[in-house]
């Protein structure tokens, strides 16, 4: 039987689970928790609190998990929903791109089912002499996921040291769609946004942002909730995060092991609080960050 005794918290090293809940693990060993409940079900995998799948009852899947995904220890997962953090995109001092919590083992602390019959799971991540020389704050990293008819992410993010942290993060969403340039993306409309594809410009969006090819996009000061809308369903995206981050690599996703032929098949909608964004967490202090998706048909 696989240990999970390292990456699961509890009175002995392994949280107690409700029925809706299992454990179990990629062809590679990945440690996964599955959700199963009358409401919808979701897999996680442990390294990187990473979501890999979420469908509401009677729905689809609104994350895409690339088909050439590797899960490998150490190694972010391309696809669901990776978290970006403490810092997002690349370090000035050449560390590790998007943070090292997406790739780092978390604690599973508790699962428990909710009155409305969700499922409620709390995982944690805190500092280790190795994060400390990568980010030099003592810190405590909680996230929440409610997995009902709806998808729900918390993240609380403390900072114990005695001096500020400065900080970024995203929910580096994978949307599943049909084809990303057949799919409106609607709530952006007349924000700022700044282009990182080539020389580096601020621009307004003019209408329904429509992809149709290579976008890499940071909307700034974005409002609540976007929406991808498809011919058959919609999904909608909740967040008070402030940015928007919008990719897909278009052509260019050949260079891309782990993406390859099968870009068309997601859209990025990346929420969290990045670039003009960026926030500093004081001395002792908590910073919370909520993202609720959810399908309509």
């Amino acid at each position: 039987m696989t240990d999970y005794s390292t990456i699961l918290a509890g009175t002995s090293g392994v949280a107690v689970v409700p029925s809706s809940t299992r454990f179990s693990q990629t062809g590679e060993g990945l440690p996964v928790v599955v959700v199963e409940n009358a409401l919808g079900t979701a897999v996680l995998a442990l390294q990187g609190c990473h979501l890999l799948s979420f469908v509401p009852a009677n729905g689809a899947d609104l994350l895409w998990l690339s088909p050439l995904a590797a899960f490998t220890p150490g190694k972010a997962i391309r696809g669901g929903i990776p978290l970006c953090l403490p810092w997002f995109g690349a370090h000035p001092a050449g560390l590790p791109s998007h943070g090292f919590a997406r790739i780092s083992n978390w604690l599973l602390e508790s699962a428990s089912n909710q009155a409305d019959g969700s499922t409620l799971l709390t995982l944690s991540l805190s500092h280790t002499p190795e994060t400390l020389k990568l980010w030099p704050h003592e810190f405590r990293f909680e996230m929440q996921i409610e997995v009902g008819n709806t998808l729900k992410l918390t993240l609380n993010v403390d900072n114990l040291s005695d001096t500020p942290a400065p900080f970024t993060y995203a929910f580096h969403t994978y949307f599943a769609v049909e084809d990303y340039t057949l799919t409106p993306i609607q709530g952006l409309e007349d924000v700022t946004y700044i282009n990182t594809l080539g020389e580096v410009r601020r621009e307004q969006q003019v209408g329904t942002l429509q992809l149709t090819g290579a976008t890499d996009r940071v909307y700034l000061d974005v409002p609540e909730v976007q929406t991808i809308v498809e011919q058959q369903r919609q999904i909608k995206i909740s967040s008070q995060a402030k940015s928007a981050v919008v990719w897909n690599p278009g052509d260019h996703a050949a260079k891309i092991a782990d993406v390859g032929e099968h870009h068309r098949q997601f859209v990025c909608v990346e929420r969290g609080d990045v670039f003009d964004n960026a926030l500093t967490i004081e001395p002792k202090s908590r910073f919370s960050s909520t993202m609720i998706l959810s399908e309509a048909r």
